[in-house]
């Protein structure tokens, strides 16, 4: 398979704090990726760099050969952490502001899953859950005709229910000509979307491994691997 993404010596500064520290890995077509870690190894900020949100930075990352910017933006699609619709909005609101921001949106798609995760179009956005809001969120990326999926703690204070809801979506919506990262440190809700993870520590990408060689070669789960691997790194 080719690459879609490959980072080389990735570095990024905020003042004094190095963010990243010569990342150094690519990302495969048609597979979906975690990239896990603690809080503060980042995370965020590696997709926030992807997503072209983040333009100054030192080493090299290509989008299908093309560095992060105007040119990758209708290839990438990114679910960040925080909330950013405005209160006022009604559900259906929403899927307009998608279409019609984004050329690469299927509408139909996007109303399939929104059912699927009832959710009512004439809902207003500030009478919905914080679960429900996550669900939007995700709904709304997730319908877009993208390349590269960059999820930033999709299910980070969602129940479990609503979990079970997102993982059961993204498998059967997934097209495997595209890549998704999960960029999460609460491992076990993603365990079974993965393909292969990626270890992200102060920095630095320290393992890069497919999920079910984890499983076969450790008889561990990727939850049970991840604070192995984390436990050590906290003691050297």
């Amino acid at each position: 398979m080719s690459e879609i993404l490959s980072v080389s010596n990735l570095m990024k500064n905020y003042g004094a704090v190095q963010a990243l520290n010569g990342v150094n890995c690519g990302f495969e077509r048609g597979k979906i990726y975690g990239l896990l870690g603690p809080n503060a190894s980042g995370k965020t900020t590696f997709l926030k760099i992807c997503a072209a949100l983040i333009m100054i930075y030192k080493g090299q990352v290509l989008i299908d050969g093309v560095k992060p910017g105007l040119a990758t933006k209708a290839k990438v699609a990114y679910l960040p952490v925080d909330d950013y619709f405005p209160d006022w909005m009604k559900v259906s609101d929403a899927i307009n502001f998608f279409s019609d921001f984004f050329m690469d949106f299927d509408r139909p798609k996007a109303e399939n899953i929104l059912t699927d995760m009832e959710l009512e179009k004439s809902s207003s956005i500030t009478n919905l859950s914080h679960g429900m809001k996550s669900r939007l969120k995700l709904s709304l990326v997730l319908s877009r005709r993208a390349h590269l999926y960059l999820l930033d703690e999709a299910f980070d204070g969602v129940d479990p229910v609503t979990r079970e809801k997102i993982i059961d979506v993204m498998l059967n919506t997934f097209d495997h000509e595209s890549t998704i990262i999960l960029a999460t440190h609460h491992i076990d809700y993603v365990e079974r979307l993965l393909d292969e993870v990626k270890l992200l520590s102060r920095g630095k990408i320290i393992r890069e491994i497919a999920a079910e060689e984890i499983r076969q070669s450790t008889g561990k789960s990727v939850g049970e691997y991840y604070l192995e691997v984390f436990r050590n790194d906290k003691a050297t």
